[in-house]
């Protein structure tokens, strides 16, 4: 049996999209029979996260460790559970740091600021701007998949019932999914824009495992009535995204999966390297972008109002990670 370590991490001032890719990414290789393990520093949505997926083979290490330290911890688990491959996802600290690695075990990663240590065998990137962060001289024995067809979606994704999806021009369902931190409560901000508004829609909230600020959008909530809806923690959003009309989310992980869905989508970046990923899905017309950590009610209002029905089908390569990975390992 092939055994695979995930290490990434999830907290509010990282999100949750590190760890949450690789919980998706080990289902892929579950099902060709591998066995998973996780290594994730303790913090609070990232044990959230662990415990709502019911993973197993599961190392929590110390928040405050260091690197040299993590990187011990990784080479000693790695040898003891006979790991043939690592794979990291780690955007809090550089990958550099990480280039002390057990040499006899393949390395990928998840990659997004264009620098890995030498010995790295596969490096996904799906940002828009991923094909030139990379310079293939540089690392002229790694395998790159660059672009943003290589986003990890979940495994349950129906893509049959994506491509028969009915649109509809008149929505009554909206879906509000900031992120599964949203650091900086756009949730809120979003809802009591509709409040003001009194717009008549059903409206289901999503909230990640790193939402902190629950009681007070539960108060704002209680006087929008009982067309809202709060959902904490879900663990498949298939279901919602294809049963909404339209849907408000920051540029993460959510964004590409409202538009692989065909989900009428309406963008608001949280951090500064979704904007471009927003812009990018906006000049497409698979999304409108409203803009960087600001909710402005008369926009968001009208774009809620006057959806943006996209017509394109979105491709997704995200088994060729899987495909690529298995074929490193033989």
């Amino acid at each position: 049996m092939k055994r695979i370590l995930f290490r990434a991490d999830a907290k509010p001032s990282i999100g949750t999209g590190d760890l949450v890719s690789l919980i998706r990414l080990s289902k892929y290789f579950e099902v060709r029979g591998w066995e998973s393990h996780f290594m994730i520093r303790n913090y609070k949505a990232g044990c959230l996260l662990v415990q709502k997926h019911g993973l197993e083979n599961i190392a929590t290490i110390d928040e405050n460790i260091s690197v040299e330290e993590e990187v011990e911890l990784i080479n000693s688990y790695s040898e003891a559970w006979r790991i043939n491959v690592i794979f990291l996802e780690i955007t809090e600290r550089s990958l550099l740091n990480y280039k002390n690695l057990a040499p006899g075990i393949i390395k990928a990663t998840v990659c997004f600021d264009g620098q890995v240590f030498d010995d790295t065998a596969l490096v996904v990137n799906w940002d828009v701007d991923a094909p030139k962060l990379f310079d293939r001289k540089r690392y002229p024995k790694t395998q790159l998949l660059l672009g943003t067809e290589y986003v990890i979606l979940p495994i349950e994704f129906d893509f049959e019932r994506i491509k028969n999806r009915a649109q509809n021009a008149c929505p009554k369902k909206l879906l509000v999914a900031m992120g599964g931190a949203d650091e900086w409560n756009l949730t809120q901000k979003v809802i009591q824009a509709l409040i003001d508004y009194d717009v008549d829609f059903i409206v289901t909230v999503v909230l990640g495992a790193g939402y902190n600020y629950r009681e007070a959008l539960e108060q704002v909530v209680k006087k929008g009535g009982q067309r809202f809806k709060l959902i904490f923690n879900i663990e498949n959003m298939f279901d919602e995204y294809m049963s909404c009309d339209v849907a408000i989310a920051a540029g993460g992980l959510t964004a590409y999966e409202l538009i692989a869905t065909r989900t009428p989508a309406i963008l608001i970046a949280a951090y500064e390297h979704q904007i471009a990923r927003c812009s990018y899905f906006h000049e497409q017309g698979l999304a409108r972008y409203l803009g960087f950590r600001e909710v402005v009610p008369e926009m968001l209002i009208n774009s809620v109002m006057n959806p943006l029905l996209p017509d394109k089908e979105y491709i997704v390569r995200t088994k060729e990670i899987v495909d690529a990975v298995c074929e490193l390992a033989k």
